[in-house]
């Protein structure tokens, strides 16, 4: 049986008129995950063409009126780019491809319809800042080498670090050959230390504190070029303001 459609006629003005689920559309459009979606629609929240609607699986048109909290949601051009910034959880794979690797990846935590890629990689173990966005442009920008963009990470050792072992840490260690340059090292609170790095080697953090013997237990990476971390709780994203963009266009072109 299908499913029963609110909306205008298909067309107006000439215009396509795409149908889609209710549930799907908010997801599309950036309200929240598709399965949020879904309770923000049964919990009354949603209405369209001016009538509340429960059913998360009521096809609506881009022409019609879609309100959340009686704010209206406009559908999401094709061609749109998106920008996003997540806190990755230890344990997620960065993948948006759901099944290649075993366990949870990003798509089951941003689930928008739209094809996102992560700009650089964080490993299973390691939590933190992640981006994620359509636009090839920027992510070839600030992946490639010569640009130079610093990130930020927040660590923590299985066993002090000698000021010894710290000093050559911070001094950059010759891995595979060629030396890993450490930008900033410094003590924080709580027993971890705060490093940053210009540069993408795989697991080049990791690899760095082997170098001197000490193996890192925890990785959080808190900040790429200006765009922090902040407060943005584990597993949840959000859209990168226009500020966050811009400084981002400027770090991969530097």
């Amino acid at each position: 049986m299908r499913n029963k459609c609110l909306s205008f006629p298909t067309e107006r003005g000439g215009r396509e008129n795409h149908q889609m689920r209710l549930a799907k559309f908010l997801s599309s459009a950036g309200v929240a995950s598709r399965r949020a979606a879904e309770r923000l629609i049964t919990d009354g929240r949603v209405v369209v063409n001016g009538r509340a609607v429960t059913d998360p699986a009521l096809d609506v048109r881009d022409l019609d009126v879609v309100e959340f909290d009686g704010r209206r949601i406009e559908p999401v051009a094709k061609d749109r780019l998106i920008y996003i910034i997540l806190h990755k959880p230890a344990g997620v794979v960065c993948t948006m491809s759901v099944g290649k690797e075993k366990g949870a990846c990003l798509a089951d935590l941003v689930q928008l319809d739209a094809r996102l890629y992560p700009i650089g990689r964080l490993d299973r173990d390691s939590s933190g800042l992640l981006l994620l966005t359509n636009d090839g442009k920027l992510t070839y920008g600030l992946t490639h080498p010569k640009h130079s963009v610093e990130k930020e990470y927040i660590v923590r050792l299985d066993r002090p670090i000698s000021p010894r072992k710290f000093a050559r840490i911070k001094k950059g260690v010759v891995i595979d050959d060629r030396l890993a340059e450490v930008d900033d090292l410094k003590p924080i609170k709580g027993g971890r230390l705060s490093i940053t790095i210009h540069e993408g080697r795989k697991r080049i953090i990791r690899r760095l504190f082997e170098q001197v013997g000490c193996k890192v237990t925890e990785l959080k990476r808190v900040r790429i070029g200006s765009v922090k971390l902040g407060k943005l709780p584990i597993g949840k994203w959000r859209y990168l303001r226009d500020g966050e963009i811009a400084s981002l266009d400027r770090a991969k072109q530097g």
